[in-house]
């Protein structure tokens, strides 16, 4: 089980899986991370190669990089350039080849995929290395693979200071000897060199604080806008909105997301007219890049955010000088303005969903059924809706068996108005996982990442599926992916400590949880995942600490579950046994997850309960897709009774 409330899956032993051939995710992730490397950092000519010559094989035409096509591409020679008298391409190859092994002799020693270019040709191969397991016993080794896993840029990233002080950073830390000590965790961070943009909360200026609403929805709405832009890098809401409130020095935000440029803005209602400022600045120097005021009825919201979007794409396509012009136009039109009112009461059902608790969530799912009500054609409002069912299972205790249906028809609803939402998608593979239907959920995040690849709860959900199939190195990609996106969000951090986690790296584990809690000290699932990694590490003391504070910052049956887990592994039955019985008084008379009761269970040593719950789980459809390669169910494999469970969520 991942503990941070993400699925993820390893089949077997590592050494008897056989390697499977690069995905574009992972090709890509591994292209940024070397693109924003200090040996490439200042190698412009040799990054154009990389980058076009890359790009163009994942698109298929690897075959037809011959020189005229990388000098006239790459390097902007035009099309009377001619390789016999020009030999820039064959210089810049040679150069690129020498680069490219210094770069895996140092920084990407570790980098488990290696892209090279063989002799006498300018098409890219790419393949898997084997990269040493850490050494326990070699703390410089250990030292530097733990600072290659925080840092290790995922898509885009690179590093915010040198790799040299970096891996010293992580191995003076590493000789702390406990929590007594500050903990500085080194984050990855969006490439400042291709367009990018952190899109700060609107200020609500207005007399009514009620009207927040507007605020929140306009910056919502803007960043979903801009994510839209080809080649445009934008920093995910979560993190966005932790600067809520504050006041944004432009070039600090700018280094603490990673981004280049920072979009401010304010929103003022004045009775039926609503006046927007935005600013666009340089996040290098703090310059103002381009502002904009605009002043209509209120009813017209939806055609401001639309407005300022498009204003945006083309400052900063004048910015960057895209030369492929991809920022300058758009992935997809925008749709038409919906109903003012539906629009409304969608921002207003947004602001609620946003909350994720139990009353916000029913609050949200009768604003999105009102604008659907108001305008029927509203795809973004069926969109949200499919959103409230899929978290109604999390957030408000229903069965995943009571909103199958109306996920689907919500989901399918938004998709047949708006072909080119990628969101519904990713509510459909969900459907499907509560089916035990890997097959479709695949399909279903495939296309919805093709069309919304900026989507960290996309990638973050994807990965679920990916360690369900057992391709453990993309889940990390996927999930390093979403961190880039969600820089300074402590969910998307302490995902990447889960997977640590659950894969048995404790000490790497412990310090992701470390640095989510930097970020977030009272987020209960970090602590709930810093308790878990501590219990398995062998130190229960600290661990059934971050369990209970992780239980008493949010309540709920997976934190009592996994504190009463914890109780039973370290030999305090008495306290295991007074949450089963709270637990079992509870779904007495309301229902509760099965799967809690199940691992205290497993914590208690009774397998013959644990195993009567499993079932139980599997027909709740909320079995841990972690079953086969997590710690916790270890006790249960060599049963013939698993292998059961595995058959019937179609796992073996």
């Amino acid at each position: 089980m991942d503990y941070n409330g993400n699925l993820q899956n390893t089949f077997g032993d590592p050494a008897e899986r056989q390697p499977h051939p690069p995905g574009e995710a992972e090709i890509r992730s591994q292209l940024s991370k070397i693109l924003n490397s200090q040996t490439f950092r200042s190698a412009e000519g040799q990054r154009a190669f990389l980058r076009f010559a890359v790009e163009e094989t994942i698109a298929g035409r690897g075959e037809s990089l011959k020189e005229y096509t990388i000098g006239t591409e790459a390097f902007g020679r035009g099309e009377v350039f001619d390789p016999r008298l020009d030999p820039i391409v064959r210089t810049q190859a040679r150069k690129l080849r020498v680069r490219l092994s210094k770069y895996f002799e140092t920084e990407g020693a570790l980098d488990a995929l290696r892209i090279e270019f063989p002799k006498g040709s300018y098409t890219p191969s790419f393949h898997s290395a084997d990269v040493p397991a850490p050494d326990a016993s070699n703390t410089t080794t250990a030292a530097s693979d733990q600072a290659h896993d925080l840092v290790a840029a995922p898509s885009g990233a690179r590093f915010q200071i040198r790799w040299q002080v970096a891996v010293a950073t992580v191995a003076i830390l590493g000789m702390v000897a406990s929590g007594s000590a500050a903990l500085y965790v080194l984050r990855p961070a969006l490439g400042s060199e291709r367009p990018s943009i952190a899109v700060m909360p609107f200020v609500n200026i207005g007399s009514d604080n009620s009207d927040e609403f507007l605020s929140d929805g306009l910056t919502g709405e803007l960043i979903d806008s801009l994510s839209r832009v080809p080649g445009l890098q934008v920093v995910a809401r979560t993190s966005a909105f932790r600067f809520k409130g504050k006041r944004v020095d432009v070039t600090r935000t700018g280094r603490e997301l990673g981004v280049a440029t920072v979009l401010e803005g304010s929103v003022r209602k004045s009775g039926n007219r609503l006046r927007v400022t935005v600013q666009l600045n340089n996040a290098v120097d703090g310059y103002r890049l381009w502002s904009g005021n605009y002043e209509r009825e209120s009813k017209d919201a939806a055609e401001i955010e639309q407005e300022i979007s498009q204003s945006i794409a083309g400052a900063l396509a004048v910015r960057f000088a895209a030369p492929s012009g991809q920022v300058s136009r758009r992935a997809r039109p925008d749709p038409a303005s919906p109903n003012p009112s539906a629009y409304r009461d969608y921002l207003k059902g947004r602001y609620a969903w946003n909350k994720l608790n139990l009353d916000s969530l029913r609050a949200a799912t009768a604003y999105f059924e009102q604008a659907i009500g108001e305008d029927p054609s509203y795809a973004r409002a069926y969109t949200a809706l499919a959103d409230s069912y899929v978290m109604a299972p999390q957030v408000a205790g229903a069965s995943p068996g009571e909103v199958l249906s109306k996920i689907r028809a919500a989901a399918s609803k938004a998709l047949e108005l708006d072909p080119s939402l990628g969101e519904p998608h990713f509510d459909l593979a969900v459907a499907a996982e509560y089916e035990y239907d890997w097959r479709t959920a695949e399909s279903e995040f495939t296309k919805g990442l093709q069309l919304e690849p900026g989507s960290a709860v996309g990638h973050l959900w994807y990965a679920k599926l990916l360690g369900l199939e057992g391709r453990k190195d993309e889940v990390l990609v996927q999930r390093r992916i979403a961190a880039e996106l969600d820089p300074v969000s402590p969910y998307a951090l302490q995902a990447v400590g889960g997977y640590f986690s659950v894969v048995g790296r404790y000490d790497d584990a412990i310090a992701q949880f470390r640095s989510a809690l930097a970020l977030e000290p009272d987020f209960g699932l970090t602590h709930q995942g810093l308790g878990v990694a501590y219990i398995l590490k062998g130190m229960p003391k600290e661990g059934i600490q971050e369990l209970e504070l992780a239980q008493k910052l949010m309540p709920g049956p997976g934190r009592l579950a996994l504190l009463g887990y914890g109780y039973g592994y370290s030999g305090r039955t008495a306290e295991a046994r007074q949450v089963l019985a709270d637990l079992l008084r509870k779904v007495e008379r309301r229902p509760l997850p099965a799967l809690a009761i199940a691992q205290v269970y497993i914590g208690l040593g009774n397998k013959d309960r644990a195993f009567e719950w499993l079932e139980k789980a599997i027909d709740q459809r909320d079995l841990d897709a972690t079953l086969q390669w997590d710690s916790l169910y270890e006790p249960l494999r060599s049963d013939r009774r698993y292998l059961g469970l595995l058959r019937r969520m179609k796992l073996a």
